[in-house]
């Protein structure tokens, strides 16, 4: 009896010991905080911050480096809450150089640091050694000096929290081709064309119309080249009335609604100009009565993407 006494008590304890080390097991996964570089668009001038661990975090006092006089605090470039929950994200607006940049992010302003607990994150692309990529690679931030992503902006983040270096990003470029009237001046009979795209583009061979037998070929009115990079700006010059429908097309196709051939319309000074039905059907313009009223100079304050009256002054 005595026996079966003792093996009843063993057990039990083995039991209890059982049910510890399990309940200790089932500990919930500590809290953390992992941000990392999402991506950089450094045609848009953005970059994008994302929290990849299980808690919340305040990013406002973090820092981007990318060189000496170029750190600003995360809060004072942020597009939005910089409280991030898990998995949520937060724009950040800085001028890159679109040919090539090395992007810190610090905890702290201590832009020396090696401490991976400092030194958050890095991403170098367009050349090899940028700014302070031996930092990086010390601290395990990025994988190696001479790795840089290549291939055009903007460029994405495709690994996991834990992940660092070249192996984990890649470009995303598309080639993208918008040419805008991005001005137009009645008293100097100028109108101003601005390429939004992300690659060169030349006009020349574009259309100006202003409505049946009112047309030219942008080649033979240009002030200058007419082959834009992103963001160049040619002037080209034109008889225009004090009420006009401006069309620009790819070919001299003018009653084409195909948005590949009426790249952009504006119309000023009255409703229903020339060819707004074809614009508004074309996705050029928003309606036919809606034009920009007001003196001369009419100016665009949108950007690619931005179509119809309400983005004219």
């Amino acid at each position: 009896m005595k026996k079966i006494f003792l093996l009843l008590l063993i057990s039990l304890g083995f039991f209890s010991c059982s049910t510890d080390d399990d309940s200790y097991n089932n500990d919930p996964t500590p809290e953390s905080s992992v941000v990392r570089l999402l991506s950089v668009n450094a045609i848009t001038n953005q970059i994008e911050l994302l929290n990849l661990g299980n808690s919340t975090v305040n990013v406002a006092d973090y820092y981007l480096c990318l060189g000496p006089g170029r750190y600003p605090r995360v809060g004072d470039i942020a597009v939005g809450s910089t409280n991030l929950a898990p998995n949520q994200r937060v724009i950040l607006n800085y001028e890159l150089n679109e040919a090539a940049e090395g992007i810190l992010l610090f905890t702290t302003n201590t832009f020396t640091s090696t401490d991976p607990e400092v030194l958050l994150d890095y991403i170098q692309y367009g050349a090899p050694n940028q700014v302070r990529v031996e930092n990086a690679v010390i601290a395990g931030r990025w994988d190696n000096e001479a790795n840089f992503i290549d291939g055009g902006s903007p460029y994405t983040f495709t690994g996991t929290a834990d992940q660092f270096g070249s192996g984990f990003w890649e470009s995303t470029f598309i080639e993208s081709r918008v040419v805008r009237i991005t001005e137009v001046n009645t008293t100097t009979n100028e109108i101003e064309l601005s390429n939004f795209g992300n690659v060169s583009v030349n006009v020349g061979n574009y259309w100006l119309c202003l409505g049946p037998g009112n047309y030219e070929q942008i080649s033979n009115i240009a002030s200058g080249t007419t082959d834009l990079a992103p963001n160049q700006t040619v002037s080209i010059t034109y008889n225009l009335g004090t009420a006009e429908g401006v069309g620009i097309f790819a070919t001299n196709t003018f009653g084409s609604t195909d948005p590949e051939v009426l790249l952009d319309y504006m119309q000023y000074g009255g409703a229903n100009q020339d060819r707004v039905n074809q614009a508004v059907q074309a996705g050029r313009w928003d309606s036919e009565t809606n034009f920009v009223q007001g003196a001369s100079p009419y100016r665009f304050n949108g950007n690619a993407a931005d179509i119809g009256v309400t983005f004219w002054e």
